[in-house]
């Protein structure tokens, strides 16, 4: 398998992903495929299929994952978007990415190598109460059923997507410790950081980044009072640390509507708004959704 060179820098690889991605026929000009030949570690990146006929079925495979995207019809055109993106902990490889596509009761076949290479993410220095670090017997379990329940909410696969892209900022602030850094805790404990950090004073509004259904409201230990989001296609947002949920399971959200507002809830060492978005599962950096454009 060819591989890549190691080095790249962030700004190359933020460039790879914002640049339009390079589109192919699948064996007939009937289906065409948009996918970018880099992503990078952790970063999401955006596959768009249309056709000029119907498409009656689609299914996409990478890295283990098998997406059944929603298609929708625009004048006359089949269209489909699925968001993909590599674990923190992956290793830069090529990985190939298969479309199957059946139109009129014919199945067409697209493949593609996508080249995922490094990332260069940065150091964080925090310092919170010993209890955080290491929490007393008796809340144990209740980490762990916590931890079950927000698993069960980002692995949701439902089939209608509800989200375009960009998509909305959650709030205006300042946007303060990026995703993937590696996190020292009280100078002794290293971790990465699964999501995106806002600056947003105590009661500022947070908003949904897409449409979606409410899937799991919680108050956990860590995470504080949070609010888990489907967005549709295997996309899950997540908001944390709120002081005040103002939505409920089971409700159905339009973009930037209110869902609760900023606070310091489970480990935080200030009011802000930590916000994680998984795709198929697997957290990504949130930030180049805001931006990420349609082809």
């Amino acid at each position: 398998m060819l591989k890549r060179p190691y080095a790249l820098s962030t700004a190359l690889s933020t460039i790879l992903l914002l640049l339009p991605a390079i589109c192919s026929s699948a064996n007939t000009p009937q289906i065409s495929v948009c996918a970018p030949e880099s992503a990078g570690i952790g970063q999401p990146f955006l596959i768009q299929i249309s056709s000029p006929q119907t498409i009656d079925q689609l299914l996409i495979r990478w890295n283990g994952k098998t997406v059944i995207p929603s298609i929708s019809v625009n004048n006359g055109t089949s269209q489909a978007m699925v968001l993909l993106g590599s674990r923190l902990s992956s290793k830069p490889e090529d990985i190939p990415l298969i479309v199957d596509a059946t139109i009129h009761g014919a199945k067409h076949e697209f493949q593609k190598t996508i080249h995922i290479v490094p990332h260069k993410y940065q150091e964080e220095k925090l310092s919170v109460a010993p209890k955080m670090i290491t929490p007393p017997e008796k809340i144990m379990m209740r980490i762990k059923a916590e931890r079950e329940k927000a698993l069960k909410a980002i692995r949701t696969i439902s089939a209608e997507r509800r989200w375009t892209v960009p998509f909305a900022l959650p709030v205006k602030g300042k946007k303060l410790s990026r995703f993937g850094l590696y996190r020292t805790f009280n100078g002794e404990i290293k971790r990465r950081h699964k999501g995106l950090d806002f600056r947003a004073w105590l009661g500022t509004p947070i908003k949904a980044i897409a449409a979606g259904k409410v899937v799991l409201i919680g108050n956990f230990y860590y995470a504080g009072n949070c609010v888990f989001i489907d967005h549709g296609n295997g996309v899950v947002s997540n908001s944390i640390h709120m002081s005040k949920v103002l939505v409920k399971e089971g409700d159905v959200v339009k973009p930037g509507q209110k869902i609760g507002l900023s606070g310091a809830t489970g480990r935080a060492t200030g009011a802000h708004l930590h916000l994680s978005v998984y795709v198929q599962g697997v957290s990504i950096d949130p930030e180049p959704l805001f931006t990420l454009g349609s082809i």
